[in-house]
């Protein structure tokens, strides 16, 4: 019998040093993937009117047109229909007629430093639905707001 305990005691541990792992997970370089979100950037050392204006300036740059009512806590919506060069951008699922929304969020996780993320959505039959189609040219646009917020 008592060996049996000690055998359940072990199997709890390495399940509960999973759990912690699996949950506690290192961030790296501030690029993660939360619920609901598909990209995250970590920016330090800029302050987040810095942050808000590069997110502006550059989806605005890339063709994203912001919509009404964005910036309020932090959240800036913005959307894009496809065209040529939006099919060169983000692939050639992206052309006349795709409607893209991207959702980009800022946040304060400590001070001086803010983590900035983004969810994509398309329309698809009236209404938007999360996708990942795009993520690779959103990554690049936040590598960019991240090196502009640094210089402004």
């Amino acid at each position: 019998m008592f060996k049996n305990w000690k055998n359940l005691s072990r199997i709890a541990l390495f399940l509960a040093v999973g759990v912690l792992l699996s949950g506690c997970g290192a961030v790296g370089d501030g690029d993660q993937t939360r619920s609901g979100f598909l990209l995250s950037r970590k920016i330090e050392f800029a302050p987040r009117y810095n942050i808000e204006r590069a997110i502006i300036t550059v989806f605005q740059g890339d063709g994203f047109e912001i919509l009404p009512g964005s910036g309020t806590s932090g959240t800036f919506h913005f959307v894009r229909e496809g065209d040529a060069l939006g099919r060169e951008r983000f692939g050639e699922w992206f052309g006349p007629g795709v409607l893209l929304r991207v959702k980009v969020t800022v946040t304060e996780v400590e001070f001086g430093t803010h983590r900035v993320s983004s969810a994509l959505e398309i329309r698809r039959e009236d209404q938007f639905v999360t996708t990942q189609e795009g993520s690779r040219r959103v990554k690049v646009l936040l590598g960019r707001v991240k090196k502009l917020a640094g210089l402004l």
